[in-house]
């Protein structure tokens, strides 16, 4: 724990900052697997219709969506270890970060598509 008065005021502010972040960059991720999930059921759909054009669309949208939410998936990690820091830093508080995401087995299922 720190005793410089400044030091703890710089140190909440950046606090208060870092998860302001961490929860924009999970409202962000929530909403890229919305928009993940609506373009397997488009590409679902393309694939049964058997147009090969759209499929080939829905499936560079999905690359681009699922590589866009693993970055904030990073990125909401790296905020959570900084919040960890700041708190152990102020408050002696000892956190542990647990990862919430299920195991995804949807890039299995789709790469034998073609």
């Amino acid at each position: 724990m720190i005793n410089c008065p400044s030091l703890v005021k710089d140190m909440e502010f950046s606090l208060e900052e870092t998860e302001r972040k961490f929860r924009r960059a999970c409202e962000q991720i929530v909403l890229l697997n919305f928009r993940l999930k609506y373009v397997e059921n488009r590409y679902t759909k393309a694939k049964l219709a058997n147009l090969r054009n759209f499929r080939y669309n829905y499936r560079l949208q999905l690359a681009v969506v699922e590589g866009v939410r693993n970055m904030y998936h990073d990125y909401a990690r790296m905020q959570a270890e900084k919040i960890t820091e700041l708190r152990e830093q102020l408050y002696g508080e000892i956190i542990q970060i647990q990862d919430g995401e299920d195991t995804d087995d949807s890039d299995e299922d789709s790469e034998d598509d073609e």
